[in-house]
């Protein structure tokens, strides 16, 4: 079984603290990444589900899209993205779910 996916109530007191600062430093790193953002990437990522998720292997931006034509300005900006990506570290991927039934999910070295 994998601890991390337990509430953090049930994790030993070590295990806990780590994953809390885990998470908080998840969410710094994603302000610093919106906000570093131009006003349009912005928009495009306020119409997607959207988390930028920190690792061992650099940084994962995961996109969810609700609908076609947000999946292809997402693939339109895929650059853009990357660029933004970069400011926060050397190794990135973007990871694009399009809406259910309509594909498969793509991941993207950046």
């Amino acid at each position: 079984m994998n601890p991390s996916f337990l509430p953090p109530d049930d994790l030993p007191r070590w295990m806990s603290n780590d994953l809390e600062l885990y998470w908080e430093f998840n969410e710094v790193v994603s302000r610093l990444f919106y906000n570093a953002c131009d006003q349009q990437i912005q928009q495009l990522l306020s119409k997607c589900g959207w988390n930028l998720i920190t690792g061992g292997d650099g940084l994962t931006l995961v996109l969810i899209c609700p609908k076609n034509n947000l999946t292809w300005q997402m693939l339109k900006s895929l650059e853009t993205l990357g660029d933004y990506l970069h400011q926060l570290g050397k190794q990135a991927k973007i990871r694009i779910y399009p809406p259910p039934t309509t594909g498969s999910p793509m991941e993207v070295l950046v």
